[in-house]
């Protein structure tokens, strides 16, 4: 017996039948809290690699049914679901990372919409946040950074584009929010390019390293790589793709540690507001020393230096949720409040001030650094967080 175009079509609707029964299933564990993390990863697979379903009117109603006891009304969960729907998935710009953007989107469609699970949710009991006040909303964060010559002249790279600096064949190009430098300069000087709460950088050096500047951060260098060594110092937080070059190891300084490599790529994480400053290794190898400590390490390890100058190793780190920031997110794994508000002040250039008693929760989870920051807060208050804004000042409550 021959098998029919009209059997073909039978299947494929009684598979898709199934297949979205089953989907529902998922998303009714995944709203409830009751999915394991093989039935999460599952669900947001599915959603991937089916663009053609209409996920709007798929969530939509199942969030209505289940979010109903909880207080999320329409009024609150709809503005939110069409604003993450505008954000198309990232491109894929580096190999270390092929899940972690593959499911971005999706992921963050289901947080926003569901303010609980996976992609961001916290333990303890469940309690339904007062409203934001009324606020002009304030835009993210940019690329605007500002770069200082040797002799004490500062440039705003945000407003001065092209070449901001000539001497004979050197030249130090400033284009689309990275600057680089092109030819040899005759004399090594020292520049510093700093970025102010709410801006971010990229830099190539004249050695070829590509560096990403996170908010709140600068980093020191000559402009010529002269000796046996590429020296640079850093402060906040500072991504690097190292150029290879055996014969002249590259090290970076920031606060009481030293980070030496050959040609590698690492994340340093050294804010003097954060309880201690952290290196992590993505790619190659490095050498961490704080006086006379020193460790080496391996990828997806990270060094961490507290304020009491101790240094240890931990193994495993989620490398992906550290550089999130430099592919264009914000992503919380286990951080408390105080700590999810330190990165929301630097990208957003806003005050935070905690009140009260304030309940030691856990957090996960994050949100394109694209969001404004009322699109931010909506997704706090879904977790119950209190908090009112006043102008640029967030006061959080118990």
């Amino acid at each position: 017996m021959s098998i029919t175009k009209n059997d073909l079509a039978r299947r494929d609707k009684t598979y898709t039948v199934i297949q979205d029964d089953h989907i529902k299933q998922l998303l009714e564990r995944y709203i409830n809290d009751l999915s394991t993390e093989e039935e999460r990863l599952q669900l947001l697979d599915i959603i991937d690699s089916r663009p053609e379903v209409d996920w709007y009117a798929l969530l939509a109603p199942a969030f209505t049914e289940a979010g109903a006891d909880k207080g999320f009304t329409p009024e609150k969960w709809q503005p939110v679901l069409d604003t993450i729907l505008k954000y198309p998935p990232v491109e894929k710009t580096t190999r270390v990372v092929p899940l972690f953007r593959r499911w971005w989107s999706v992921a963050a469609m289901l947080a926003i919409l569901l303010g609980a699970g996976w992609w961001f949710y916290r333990s303890g009991n469940t309690k339904v946040a007062p409203p934001v006040l009324a606020m002009a909303d304030i835009p993210p964060g940019s690329n605007r950074a500002v770069l200082t010559l040797a002799n004490g002249q500062e440039i705003t790279l945000d407003s001065a584009h092209g070449n901001i600096v000539q001497h004979g064949n050197f030249k130090v190009n400033n284009d689309s929010g990275m600057l680089n430098y092109e030819g040899k300069a005759n004399v090594a000087e020292y520049h510093t390019l700093s970025t102010p709460r709410g801006g971010q950088y990229k830099l190539q050096l004249p050695d070829g390293t590509n560096v990403w500047l996170n908010a709140a951060s600068s980093i020191s260098y000559p402009t010529a790589f002269t000796g046996r060594k590429r020296d640079v110092a850093i402060t906040g937080e500072v991504y690097f793709e190292v150029a290879k070059d055996p014969g002249k190891p590259f090290n970076v300084q920031v606060n009481q540690m030293n980070i030496t490599v050959l040609g590698t790529h690492f994340n340093i994480n050294a804010y003097s507001d954060e309880p201690d400053a952290k290196t992590t290794l993505l790619e190659g190898a490095v050498k961490v020393s704080a006086g006379n400590q020193m460790k080496i390490l391996a990828p997806g390890q990270q060094a961490q230096l507290e304020k009491n100058n101790t240094l240890s190793v931990i193994e495993n780190v989620n490398v992906e949720d550290i550089i999130a920031w430099k592919n264009g997110y914000t992503v919380f794994e286990n951080a408390d409040i105080r700590t999810i508000m330190r990165q929301v002040s630097r990208w957003y250039n806003v005050d935070v001030v905690f009140e009260g008693n304030i309940p030691q929760r856990q957090f996960a989870g994050g949100i394109s650094r694209k969001s404004s920051l009322a699109e931010l807060l909506k997704v706090l208050e879904f977790a119950n967080v209190n908090f009112v804004v006043e102008g640029k000042k967030i006061v959080v409550k118990p």
